[in-house]
């Protein structure tokens, strides 16, 4: 009996189990590393890397989430994971979450490798180890930028560590990695620009898929793509609008040539029929986008990490649903068929195959959705657009049902329960059929995969980009309608000529006149958000091209839950919402302000040339006068209020979007961090301060907007981290 490709490296290079804090990053197992280790041959051991960042992975997710504003505790909740919930001992090893050993472990593995593997072993007149090399490069950026988001400053190491007694940890030759310098330090010592020029000019790694036990997952999954790494790393430092920019590139290169796939899903109302077609249902396939029977789905998910159905497979990892309320049971199962062999000789076979069965327990459901999160969805506009029966793509009328956003009910449905309607956390193990409503009508199904990279949140991240890059209408699109050459109005040039005559004969010119203009044409929203100025600061910005997106077919994100946003649409468009967001920005600051009037609107300035032409240009041959008049546009910039209103607007939508998948404590920072370096803030830190401190308080997004809750001034304080591992003894 053959065990699967995976469990076989697995095996090989698994090195152990995740270790406690006692057991940090000085004191690797490194002989047990070096076995059976060649610089040419490395693929076994790029496998054990992988099986250890799966639990990093794991880990991950719910350190980003259980400390965000859109969770909160149950009374079944237990003490590791209510203290970390509610801030209390956060202390290194009080929690099998609490564990950066587990980070070092994936860096320390990472740097043996590199320090070993031969890049100039050529097959076939290829330097073949330069993929595997550039991807462990990437993995170990990645595992950095993690650690920093976690612990603030941590030793940036890049030689193996072999000892305890090498002093690192207090004094590190290369320094203490933080936000505003992880990237400089990659750059310079961890390789980050060798892994993107050989991943860019070679490509990269492609090996045969994991059997999990329940099906195959493919292997390009797990890739680490350079352009979303190094996009992060400009993100997360936010120091300046170059920086933004260099963001923005990166993703945009992703989006551009990355995939062929679009942002795709609208919610859609229906009204009732009869007497009640006042009221409507509505519904998205949103959901689908999780929803799966074996494994996740290349193409919506860009990066993921496996999990085995059962340990005879690998590593099965069942911790986010069993800590969001569902137990899990993992099966095995065995085949034996008989075949004939080339000898003519029957032989038996035997395979194997695994399951994970997950069943709702509200006594193991630690985690529920904050209020926070789910007065968030209450209050979102939907959209209804009634068409004319003779024509489809014509709107008649609008209306907005009181919906609210509908991924609620698809990310945290309501199962009934001995215990009561009860909403339960299902990603990312969603069932196989929408909720009805709000209720679940059939149970989640086990996800042999987590998701690190998914399309909507890069773009996502790109509209934070964008928006901190000086263009915050387009980055509402990507919300509203979806970037893409087909939903933008583009610029042309117009020539406007006034011709005078001398006499009413219009044969004789006194003066002609020419003003060339830019123009929009296009675009699916007219003037609701990027308008005349936009596209002309935009044209020149590489990052902001959308012409070879034709094959893209992209909606707002915020379409998947709301429906869709058009140009009949008066409610939810950027003037009326992103001013709105500006008056309440400043109430949550204390400061009230009257709405303000947002404009693309350009001006232009006549510049008249008076030209004597000497030529027969009339019959009689005489001389006239041409005026050339070109005009000098001075362009509507945006405001600062404006770029930090629409950021939180794009903070929302991550709430609304990625919900549970283990980001939402790191988007607060980072945004933080951005609004800090911007001065948006009367008070640092405030904002991200406010959010959390509200979570469990039965508040709509700007009611009552200065009304504060639990932990706010820890917040305020900065006091965002983990704290590092107390030094031995």
């Amino acid at each position: 009996m053959k065990k699967s490709f995976l469990s076989l490296i697995l095996a090989l290079v698994g090195f152990g189990a995740l270790t406690t804090s006692c057991e940090d990053m000085l004191t690797p197992d490194i002989d047990r590393y070096a076995e059976n280790f060649s610089g040419r041959d490395t693929v076994n051991f790029y496998f054990g890397i992988l099986r250890n960042l799966q639990g990093v992975v794991e880990q991950n997710v719910l350190l980003g989430e259980l400390r965000g504003d859109l969770v909160t505790a149950t009374e079944y909740t237990n003490d590791s994971i209510n203290n970390i919930i509610n801030f209390r001992d956060l202390s290194d090893g009080s929690s099998e979450l609490l564990n950066r050993a587990a980070y070092y472990k994936v860096i320390n593995q990472c740097n043996f490798y590199l320090s070993k593997v031969d890049s100039m072993a050529l097959k076939n007149n290829s330097y073949y180890m330069r993929r595997e090399l550039a991807q462990v490069q990437l993995v170990r950026a990645w595992t950095y930028l993690q650690l920093v988001q976690q612990y603030g400053s941590v030793p940036f190491i890049t030689a193996p560590v072999s000892s305890a007694s090498t002093g690192w940890e207090q004094n590190p030759p290369l320094g203490f990695a933080t936000p505003d310098n992880l990237l400089k330090l990659l750059e310079d010592h961890g390789g980050l620009k060798q892994a993107y020029a050989y991943s860019n000019g070679l490509g990269y790694i492609n090996y045969p898929n994991f059997k999990t036990g329940a099906g195959d997952f493919a292997q390009p999954l797990t890739v680490f793509n350079g352009d979303l790494v190094y996009g992060d790393l400009y993100l997360l430092r936010g120091a300046s609008k170059d920086d933004y920019e260099q963001a923005a590139t990166h993703f945009h290169r992703f989006l551009d040539r990355g995939t062929k796939l679009g942002v795709t899903k609208v919610a859609v109302a229906t009204r009732r029929s009869g007497d009640r077609s006042d009221l409507f249902d509505a519904a998205s396939d949103w959901f689908s986008l999780y929803e799966n029977s074996n494994v996740v789905k290349q193409g919506q998910v860009v990066t993921a990490m496996p999990s085995a159905a059962n340990s005879f497979f690998g590593k099965v990892l069942s911790r986010i649903p069993q800590i969001y309320g569902f137990d899990a049971s993992s099966t095995t199962s065995r085949d034996t068929k008989e075949s004939t062999g080339t000898d003519g000789k029957k032989k038996e076979e035997t395979s194997s195959s695994g399951q994970v069965v997950l069943a709702p327990n509200y006594r193991n459901r630690q985690v529920q959705p904050a209020n926070a999160y789910l007065k968030l969805n209450e209050s979102q506009v939907f959209v209804y657009n009634e068409y004319d029966k003779d024509s489809r793509n014509l709107v008649k009328e609008v209306k907005y049902p009181e919906l609210g956003d509908i991924r609620a009910n698809q990310s945290a449905p309501i199962i009934i329960t001995e215990a009561g309607q009860l909403r339960f956390i299902q990603k990312f193990n969603m069932a196989s059929s929408a909720p009805d409503g709000a209720y679940l009508r059939s149970m989640p199904k086990f996800t042999y995969g987590i998701p690190v990279y998914t399309l909507r949140r890069v773009y996502l991240k790109y509209a934070e980009a964008i928006n901190r890059a000086g263009f915050p209408r387009m980055a509402f699109d990507v919300l509203r309608s979806g970037l893409s050459l087909e939903n933008l109005p583009r610029e042309v040039q117009r020539e406007f000529t006034d011709t005078v005559y001398t006499d009413d004969t219009k044969k004789d010119i006194a003066k002609v006149s020419t003003l060339t203009v830019p123009w929009l044409v296009g675009g699916i929203n007219g003037d609701k958000s990027v308008g005349m100025s936009t596209v002309i600061r935009a044209s020149d910005k590489k990052y902001l091209d959308f012409s070879t997106f034709t094959n893209k077919d992209n909606e707002g994100i915020h379409a998947a839950g709301c429906g869709r946003f058009l140009d009949a649409d008066t409610i939810w468009v950027y003037e009326k919402v992103v001013a709105q967001r500006i008056v309440d920005e400043a109430a949550r600051q204390g400061v009230a302000i009257s709405k303000p009037t947002l404009s693309e609107k350009i001006k232009v300035r006549i510049d008249s040339t008076k030209i004597r032409v000497e030529k027969a240009a009339t019959e009689a041959g005489d001389e006239y006068d041409q005026v050339s008049l070109s005009g000098i546009l001075t362009l509507s910039e945006p405001t600062q209020a404006e770029i930090a209103a629409v950021e939180t607007i794009i903070a929302d939508e991550m709430a609304l979007d990625n919900a549970f998948e283990g980001h939402r404590y790191f988007d607060l920072m980072r945004i933080q961090r951005h609004r800090n370096n911007a001065g948006d803030e009367k008070v640092p830190n405030s904002w991200m301060a406010w959010l959390i401190s509200r979570r469990d308080l039965e508040l709509k997004p700007y009611e009552q907007p200065t009304k504060t809750g639990n932990f706010y001034d820890r917040f305020v304080s900065g006091n965002w981290y983990l704290p590092a591992p107390k030094p031995r003894n």
